[in-house]
């Protein structure tokens, strides 16, 4: 059994390594097959996408020229007589707002007679023969846009021939004349000198005469060292083509440039781009190799820790099956394996928290019983409450003494209740009603009370001696100074489904501080009270029916003092 286990210890690793070497060769000899095509494919895309974010910047540029012409032609040539001063002065004043990239404007009729020029523009003679000046004049719902012009010689400096046909007001009259707006090419240039612009890789410009508007290599064009023999392919293809040159294949690919007649043109030489292709080729072929490498390891070192943990952790759901819930996993193993052993212990350790809060609770329930049952009647309330009565039956005050002494009996009764945790609202309020009678008689009746229940909620249980400790403190703390003016009130009413049983005084208010203190000690240490503080009673309801229950106080010093109790409806079936 030893041997057998030993073999596949070895054979499985072997085979598992011999399948992952065969599956990556086979990857290395099926990318090298497919490489060129896709390759091809790829650099002409993304050369595509070039060409096409050029032409796109330059419609844009060309549109913002098509903006300037136009408000030119509407803010001003159309809106002021040619003759007029503020015709001149609005025309001046445009050149000097875009003299950064206009050079010049003149205005001239029909016939070709110059009607206005800027002062840096030089009068072209013969203007009507001039190629912008005749597409001008045939394309009247156009703009034309003709050659480039040297403007600068000093600067080398060049500027677009732009004209478009207009109506201008002379003597009152409207007349048909051409607008030439010579455009500096240095925003064009711009553009286009963001392509790489090397011997294998560069762009063009041609207008709709085949004459060069941009070219990164001008300068060598014009002393002859340099010829562009790309010009006839690039007009003639649709899209892209690939034609050798030079002793070298040439990717070519023509854009036009909206209805300008321009044409960019985009050359790239293939050698260039099939270098680059191999410097990628041997990149993947070291990848495609590193992972085999990496993958031969991992499959070894999985196969030999895998098994392991499994049953490490098989036998600890077993021992915690068995009633041993401190057994833990040990979170070993890879992937998935250990998150299993993570969550494992993350689920013991939950169900044994749980466990220990269902005990802790029992006990806690338990020990408030004891409490309660020790707490509820408080031996200096019964001293104090018989003290009274001996004082008003020797000061002849039979009748006030009668009615306490059978007040106390029905407290009483109603304290002890059989034993019983569980009684009724009604029971609860006649309880409640019972002790705030005696306190008034003893404390001749420095306060008023009032109860406000609603009948249909009387017949649902609620913890015996709820709300007599509210009632202490609504005496103790909330009449405290005051003279026989006090209010308390008892309310009970129905929210949302719930019980609310409000307590509520006129008394000075209490800070947050008191509040804290009387929400936090369980037993009320004044010797007046009966014992049961308000905090037992909050934990006895949150026990009963939760943590959504339970006791809340809010108060505001000098405006008085609501302390609210918040029960569930339960009948006497609920309480069994």
């Amino acid at each position: 059994m030893k041997n057998k286990k030993i073999s596949i210890r070895v054979i499985f690793p072997v085979v598992m390594s011999a399948s992952i070497a065969a599956c990556i060769i086979s990857c290395i000899l099926l990318f090298s097959y497919y490489f060129s095509t896709y390759f091809q494919k790829d650099a002409i895309e993304k050369i595509g996408k070039q060409r096409d974010f050029l032409a796109q910047s330059l419609e844009t540029q060309i549109e913002n020229i098509n903006v300037l012409i136009n408000r030119i032609y509407y803010q001003n040539i159309k809106k002021y007589d040619v003759d007029s001063a503020r015709f001149a002065e609005e025309m001046e004043q445009q050149i000097f707002l875009e003299e950064k990239c206009l050079y010049g404007l003149a205005l001239y009729d029909i016939d070709g007679e110059s009607i206005w020029h800027s002062g840096t523009f030089a009068e072209q003679e013969d203007a009507k023969e001039m190629a912008w000046f005749l597409q001008a004049k045939e394309n009247i719902e156009t703009i034309s846009y003709g050659r480039r012009r040297l403007v600068r010689p000093q600067e080398d400096s060049y500027a677009f021939e732009i004209s478009r046909y207009v109506e201008y007001i002379k003597d009152g009259n409207m007349r048909s004349g051409i607008l030439l707006m010579e455009y500096y090419t240095d925003s064009v240039d711009e553009i286009l000198s963001h392509y790489r612009n090397q011997k294998s890789a560069y762009c063009y410009l041609l207008d709709d005469q085949k004459n060069m508007l941009y070219h990164p290599f001008d300068k060598e064009i014009a002393s002859g060292l340099y010829k562009e023999k790309t010009i006839e392919s690039a007009l003639s293809c649709k899209n892209y083509r690939i034609e050798k040159a030079d002793g070298q294949q040439w990717l070519i690919e023509g854009q036009q440039i909206g209805y300008t007649g321009w044409n960019m043109v985009v050359v790239n030489s293939m050698d260039s781009l099939v270098l680059e292709s191999h410097n990628l080729h041997y990149l993947v072929w070291f990848i495609l190799l590193l992972i085999g490498v990496i993958l031969i390891f991992l499959d070894t070192l999985v196969f030999h820790n895998f098994t392991n943990p499994i049953y490490r952790l098989l036998r600890t759901m077993e021992k915690f099956g068995k009633g041993d819930y401190n057994a833990r996993a040990q979170e070993e193993g890879i992937g998935e394996l250990k998150n299993v052993s993570i969550h494992f212990n993350i689920m013991a350790d939950k169900l044994q928290e749980q466990m220990e809060e269902i005990r802790r609770n029992e006990r806690e329930k338990q020990k408030m019983e004891k409490k309660l049952l020790q707490s509820q009647i408080n031996p200096h309330f019964l001293y104090n409450t018989l003290d009274s009565i001996i004082w008003m039956i020797r000061s002849e005050e039979y009748d006030g003494a009668g009615e306490m002494v059978s007040l106390l009996a029905k407290f009483f009764r109603i304290s002890l209740s059989q034993g019983k945790d569980m009684i009724t609202l009604e029971k609860e309020l006649e309880h409640a009603s019972s002790y705030l009678a005696i306190q008034n008689i003893r404390f001749k009746d420095k306060f008023e009370f009032h109860v406000d229940a609603d009948p249909e909620l009387l017949k649902y249980f609620c913890p015996k001696l709820s709300i007599q400790p509210l009632l202490e403190n609504a005496i103790y703390h909330g009449m405290d100074g005051m003279y026989e003016d006090g209010e308390i009130e008892i309310r009970i009413y129905e929210k949302n489904g719930d019980i609310k049983i409000d307590v509520s005084d006129n008394g000075p208010g209490m800070t947050q501080e008191k509040i804290d203190y009387i929400m936090h000690n369980k037993v009320v240490s004044s010797k007046r009270g009966s014992g049961i503080g308000v905090c037992n009673v909050n934990e006895r309801i949150q026990l009963i029916y939760g943590k959504n229950y339970g006791i809340t106080i809010s108060s505001e010093l000098d405006e008085g003092t609501v302390a609210t109790i918040t029960i569930p409806k339960m009948e006497e079936m609920d309480e069994q």
